[in-house]
């Protein structure tokens, strides 16, 4: 069993990443990954289970703290909440929020994954950059899907060209 997770930005366009984030889940079944991780943050994230239900794949939640929603408006509240009864599990990894658990559910994406799937524009803020990095030093394969430009490109290169036989 292959698994992979899924980093991107909160703030995107749904239609145009709704369609890449169908294009990283294809790549990553082709490279033989049957169980997807998300930290279940608002946008892509959230966008990546909806994929991931619609399909039935199976996909769990790497949630940072229990508390995690709480100031989210209510209606994204209850989103998640539902979204979280289709997942096959749901972890929990600190009781309430502190600093640094938002970095240690992205450790806990890269170090139980064989694949990082992200929607990321390349840039050098924010979570998803911090998590392309954990990845890259972890020397993960990387599948980015860049919602700017709409390209999908592969790390290391040569990676796209990997074929089992």
């Amino acid at each position: 069993m292959k698994t992979a997770f899924i980093t991107g930005h909160r703030r995107i366009n749904s239609p145009l990443v709704h369609q890449g984030l169908e294009q990283l889940t294809n790549f990553a079944i082709e490279r033989g990954c049957t169980t997807f991780l998300t930290g279940m943050a608002l946008g892509t994230d959230q966008l990546a289970a909806e994929v991931w239900v619609a399909r039935q794949l199976t996909w769990k939640a790497i949630i940072p703290c229990q508390d995690q929603s709480a100031l989210w408006p209510r209606a994204n509240q209850l989103h998640y909440l539902i979204l979280l009864t289709k997942a096959e599990e749901v972890k929990v990894l600190y009781p309430q929020y502190k600093r640094g658990v938002m970095q240690a559910r992205n450790q806990f994406l890269v170090k139980n994954s064989q694949l990082g799937l992200a929607v990321w524009d390349g840039s050098t803020t924010g979570g998803t950059f911090l998590t392309v990095q954990m990845a890259r030093k972890a020397k993960l394969p990387l599948i980015i899907f860049n919602p700017l430009t709409q390209q999908i490109s592969f790390e290391p290169k040569h990676y796209q060209l990997k074929f089992d036989l």
